[in-house]
């Protein structure tokens, strides 16, 4: 049973507490502490959208795009790449791994593919029956 480890992309958040907003941004996986050993790495290395996303910690992390004026406020401009270099410098990453175990996943992925033809299979049957009457 051969475990293979997935990553999912990186959220780099982090919190302004006057506001009580968090802002963050979504990276590639593994790329964070990367862009943070080189700077001069470009950002579209690194992030997954230039979009900088904020919740406010009432909305139970409900999130959305930042606004310009939650821009200003936080960070003191509205230039989203000064704002995407911040988070990522002074953030925390929040990354996700997961183990799957590949060979029960390509079963499970084979029996559903075998059952959905055997349901095809008698619609097919019961249908022909019916119109043979």
């Amino acid at each position: 049973m051969p475990l293979v480890t997935f990553y999912t992309p990186e959220r780099v958040c982090w919190n302004d507490d006057a506001s009580g907003v968090t802002f963050f941004v979504v990276t590639k996986p593994e790329t964070t502490a990367k862009w943070r050993a080189a700077p001069a790495t470009p950002i579209e290395e690194v992030v997954n959208s230039s979009d900088v996303f904020s919740f406010k910690t009432n909305t139970d992390g409900i999130s959305r795009v930042a606004t310009v004026d939650e821009l200003q406020a936080a960070f003191k401009t509205t230039d989203v790449t000064a704002v995407v270099k911040s988070i990522l410098s002074a953030g925390t990453v929040h990354a996700k791994s997961f183990e799957l175990d590949v060979d029960s996943q390509a079963t499970t992925a084979m029996n559903a593919a075998a059952n959905a033809a055997n349901v095809a299979t008698s619609a097919a049957t019961t249908a022909l029956d019916g119109m043979k009457g």
